[in-house]
């Protein structure tokens, strides 16, 4: 009977949180962009902003979080006050282990990725709240690389010159790639128009 009853609960705290998760995307999205841009008026200089899709904020992970953890603790001391007392520790520790994960995926995946374009160089800056890695390349000595047949065939976006290589928005979907790639062929282009 004990069984029967942690399993319908937990079959309703799942619903409930699928509720919840649909509320909070409605109240607090991310960013809707994925590949941002903005380029002056010679439309070969300005910067491209790519960012990985993270459907909620981290305000709204945290609250979500916070609900899930009164309501299992309001269960666990359910059972804790009917005898079972050893739902409380395996509570506590699922509990922990969806805080760590929330932490670890939001930590991970929470980053972005400038592209800057001026007459003379391409500055990729990659970081979480600012710069934590820069890279120069030369404007005229580099080049872009699109290989068609990445992963789940996702093209890849390289830059190369003089024997340095980086892959650009590797975490970015096929549609969101594609776009990036005809940016990047829009403003190499007319980068080469101008100079000539």
């Amino acid at each position: 009977m004990l069984f029967l009853s942690c399993v319908t609960i937990r079959y309703l705290e799942t619903d409930l949180l699928v509720y919840l998760l649909r509320i909070a995307n409605k109240i607090s999205p991310r960013d809707e962009f994925m590949v941002k841009i903005s380029l002056d008026n010679s439309g070969y200089s300005g910067h491209i902003v790519l960012q990985p899709n993270i459907s909620l904020s981290w305000k709204a992970n945290v609250r979500i979080f916070v609900f899930i953890t009164v309501v299992t603790l309001i269960i666990a001391t359910y059972f804790v006050l009917k005898g079972g007392w050893l739902v409380l520790p395996f509570s506590g520790l699922e509990l922990m282990m969806i805080g760590v994960s929330l932490y670890m995926f939001f930590h991970h995946y929470n980053h972005i990725e400038v592209i800057r374009f001026t007459d003379n160089k391409i500055v990729i800056e990659r970081g979480k709240y600012a710069a934590e890695k820069t890279w120069e390349y030369q404007r005229h000595w580099s080049k872009f690389y699109i290989e068609e047949h990445g992963l789940f065939d996702i093209p890849k976006v390289r830059i190369k010159s003089h024997g340095r290589e980086i892959e650009l928005g590797s975490f970015l979907g096929y549609d969101e790639k594609q776009q990036f790639i005809r940016v990047l062929e829009d403003i190499t282009q007319k980068f080469i128009n101008h100079a000539r």
